[in-house]
């Protein structure tokens, strides 16, 4: 059974790696805009460092929950149909087998990295806690979403595409909530 379980990790992590990595991406931009959200706004309404602290990290937390259940259902579904189309185009029972494995593997790995994703906005909020310049904030998000859009596949120029877009986001989002505060 342990040798199942070590042999489903290494299917996930071999033929599934566009899912993780899709599922970091997504929570990992997640956390940075909620955490940029929240800091523009405390900047603007000066709030007490503690209390932005406590709130991103309250939000993280949430965000961070609602990813693994998100995970855990929509890819528990998905590879569920998928299982049980492959054994009925075999016309026979997969369980057991690397592929059942590397399917429960897939489905508690996606949840994972959904789930820990989020908190790479605590390197936004780090460089709050220690500038508490609205510049170096901006700075240190804009640095950090870019460099999650290069982690998408495909060409340089596709990856620099992905990682202006994202760098949009994140300075729309800036705009916006800088805005609400004020």
């Amino acid at each position: 059974m342990f040798e199942g379980i070590i042999d489903g990790l290494k299917y996930a992590l071999k033929y599934e790696r566009s899912i993780l990595r899709r599922y970091l991406i997504l929570g990992s931009f997640d956390g940075l805009l909620l955490t940029l959200g929240i800091i523009m706004s405390a900047i603007v309404e000066h709030i007490k460092v503690k209390d932005t602290e406590i709130a991103i990290l309250s939000g993280l937390t949430a965000v961070s929950i609602s990813s693994i259940w998100n995970s855990l259902i929509v890819e528990a579904k998905e590879k569920r149909e998928e299982y049980k189309e492959l054994e009925r185009q075999m016309m026979k029972s997969l369980k057991g087998t690397i592929y059942d494995y590397g399917t429960k593997a897939t489905i508690v790995l996606s949840a994972f990295a959904h789930g820990i994703s989020p908190f790479l906005g605590l390197i936004v909020l780090y460089s709050y806690i220690t500038t508490r310049n609205m510049v170096m904030v901006l700075s240190a998000s804009s640095f950090v979403l870019f460099l999650l859009g290069l982690s998408y596949e495909g060409e340089i120029k596709d990856k620099i595409e992905s990682g202006l877009l994202i760098l949009i986001a994140g300075l729309f989002t800036a705009f916006l909530t800088y805005l609400l505060g004020s």
